[in-house]
């Protein structure tokens, strides 16, 4: 009962899950890794990355970006595009104080500035300045170098203040003197530099965002009274789908990426430009109710590229609505449709 019987070369696995109307979801995701050759081709790679059921963080948890959103928390209406790597210099020989990165696919044309350490420090006269930039020949791109952070800096703990949009960043104070000695982002939006300790800009980064992190937290709903009385333990009524999705809301394909579509990527590899074509494939579904069979197939949900190690990995997910045919569900076998 409730099993999945994968004959595919991918990764696969299961679970329950519940939308806002209390419908009970059978959810099966399908997940391939592959290698990225210096042809741009595209081949299974030896080590199938597993179908995750909790994130992945960087470091420790809550108190660090995030490697791997889960697989299997929610049915997401629209395509991830995630990069998890590295600003390069196009010249490796000679560092770089700054350098624009691009990400293009699909709808998907997102351009991000990386620039070299920096620390504010104690200006003359107008408050903090930036430090001289350190040329660099690579830079990770994660949220720990993007606008944001706690500033714990008053004695009075009930002052502390933190970033909602990216509470593991850096360069977020509340007063000028907190700011001095403390680094400035890395990673920003080309049209929206910092400049004085004072600018807000919104946190920039390619790889996937926490579901406690605004502006995705508030995508949930609304969790007050009204609801703890009416519906709780459901979701709240205005529940966003899109909180599933866990991409910056610039990396999210309009509708589902279908593989064929083409990557390219500038300075976000030691090569200076990696394009490539994703790969396509089309899993297959046949879930058994008893002796009924019910067939059905999924979307691409998910692409995360690592061009530091030239991968791509390819999630897709495939839903069945049971409620009171719950413990009918016997399996769903995975297969593949050969594109021809």
């Amino acid at each position: 009962m409730w099993a999945v019987v994968n004959t595919t070369s991918y990764a696969a696995e299961r679970t329950w899950i519940q939308d806002k109307d209390a419908n009970k979801i059978w959810l099966v995701v399908v997940k391939a890794t592959y290698d990225i050759a210096a042809d741009g081709v595209c081949r299974l790679a030896e080590e199938q990355l597993p179908v995750l059921r909790m994130a992945e963080p960087s470091g420790e948890l809550g108190k660090s970006s995030l490697l791997y959103d889960a697989d299997l928390a929610g049915l997401k209406p629209c395509t991830d595009l995630l990069i998890k790597g590295s600003a390069w210099a196009p010249e490796l020989s000679r560092p770089a104080s700054a350098v624009d990165v691009q990400v293009r696919c699909g709808s998907i044309d997102k351009r991000l500035r990386v620039t070299g350490n920096r620390v504010w420090e104690k200006g003359l006269v107008g408050g903090p300045v930036a430090s001289a930039t350190e040329p660099f020949v690579s830079i990770p791109i994660t949220y720990e170098r993007a606008y944001g952070g706690w500033d714990r800096t008053a004695d009075d703990p009930s002052e502390h203040r933190m970033e909602s949009r990216n509470p593991v960043g850096t360069g977020f104070a509340v007063r000028a003197e907190a700011s001095i000695g403390a680094a400035l982002p890395n990673v920003e939006y080309p049209d929206r530099l910092i400049t004085s300790w004072k600018d807000r800009p919104a946190p920039a980064g390619l790889n996937a965002v926490e579901c406690h992190w605004s502006p995705r937290r508030e995508l949930a709903g609304t969790y007050d009274d009204r609801w703890r009385k009416n519906r709780a333990p459901l979701w709240a009524e205005d529940f966003d789908p899109r909180y599933n999705n866990c991409a910056p809301a610039d990396q999210q394909s309009k509708g589902f990426l279908r593989g064929g579509e083409t990557v390219d990527l500038t300075n976000l590899s030691a090569a200076g430009r990696l394009t490539f074509m994703l790969p396509r494939v089309y899993p297959f579904f046949e879930t058994r109710f008893g002796r009924e069979k019910i067939e059905h197939r999924a979307q691409l949900c998910t692409v995360v590229i690592e061009p530091d190690v030239a991968r791509v990995i390819m999630a897709w997910q495939t839903s069945l609505v049971c409620n009171d045919r719950v413990d009918e569900l016997d399996a769903t076998i995975v297969t593949e449709k050969r594109v021809i």
